[in-house]
């Protein structure tokens, strides 16, 4: 039995995935996909969303979410998750969403 990981999501009605070998794979493709989502490119952008987004207005993040994805290739797993956590965050009243699945292949 081998583990695998899964990134499922959804985008207007639409659905996607993909399969991955390592957790640590799993979750810097879940950031890519979410950063690619909300159009995160550059450190100006990134503070664009995280400056518009509608709950945030009145306290506005004092410290801007990693958005490097080349700087991210170092982070350890649960600093990625954070990472994640964040971006995500953004994403809440959008028809975007995406999870992380841990399933099994069986041979």
């Amino acid at each position: 039995m081998i583990h695998v990981w899964v990134m499922s999501g959804c985008y207007e009605g639409e659905q996607f995935a993909s399969t991955h070998l390592t957790e640590i794979g799993c979750v810097r493709n879940a950031i890519a996909d979410v950063l690619e989502y909300l159009g995160v490119e550059d450190e100006e952008t990134a503070r664009e969303v995280m400056y518009r987004s509608s709950y945030m207005k009145a306290d506005p993040p004092e410290e801007l979410i990693e958005w490097d994805q080349a700087k991210m290739q170092t982070l350890d797993k649960n600093t990625l998750y954070g990472i994640l956590r964040g971006w995500s965050e953004y994403t809440w009243d959008t028809p975007y969403d995406a999870s992380i699945i841990r399933t099994q292949v069986k041979g």
